[in-house]
């Protein structure tokens, strides 16, 4: 990543090209974005917003990828409750309207751009204008579609199933993730997805 694409002015832009698709960006939103959000360069396993610490946000993706997160703290095994790439966000709480943090840690995947937005700043923007409602219905609909599509792929079918589901329904997550990532998403084991990726290459299933 060039410094020129690292920096919070390039961060914002991404933003407001993201945002200007669904509503005109007029002066005073580049100015409560200047002064209210917050531009967070991060590194590869960055932890953005611990479990135990009560952070009302959502983190805009610009750059990289984010997820929450979930571990086993007797195996250690860890789950992949969510994913975020880039113009996708995700909140520490269920919706912008509780208190009530979701389970899980906020961890950054790739080294990236995140956008820091404080949900008492956007509850009092929107307050004043209602364009805000845009940023928060398309940032809430692209993650609902993503669960929604993710349950299809997982519900009642079979590791090796799931993996050829998945494929089908979210190959935009697919491209940017890794095999074990893809296994701690969707609950399987990574020899599955080896197994399931040999079957969509070849056609025919690997020799046990």
């Amino acid at each position: 990543m060039t410094a020129d694409t690292r920096s919070p002015k390039a961060a914002l832009k991404l933003l407001f090209d993201f945002w200007g698709k669904y509503h005109t960006i007029d002066h005073f939103h580049y100015q409560w974005v200047k002064d209210n959000l917050k531009v967070k360069i991060v590194k590869r396993g960055e932890q953005l917003s611990p479990a135990d610490r009560h952070t009302e946000m959502t983190y805009f993706v610009a750059k990289g990828l984010l997820a929450r997160v979930e571990e086993n703290a007797e195996t250690g095994k860890r789950r992949i409750l969510s994913l975020a790439i880039p113009n996708m966000a995700l909140m520490t709480t269920h919706h912008l309207y509780t208190h009530n943090l979701h389970k899980g840690d906020l961890v950054a995947l790739r080294p990236g751009i995140i956008i820091a937005i404080p949900h008492h700043v956007l509850r009092q923007f929107q307050e004043q204008e209602k364009s805000i409602d845009t940023l928060i219905d398309v940032l809430g609909n692209k993650k609902k579609r993503q669960l929604v599509l993710l349950r299809q792929a997982t519900l009642g079918y079979s590791p090796f199933e799931r993996y050829l589901n998945f494929t089908r329904l979210l190959p935009e997550i697919k491209a940017v993730t890794t095999q074990q990532e893809q296994a701690d998403l969707l609950g399987i084991s990574r020899h599955t997805v080896q197994l399931a990726q040999y079957f969509l290459l070849t056609g025919k299933y690997a020799q046990k």
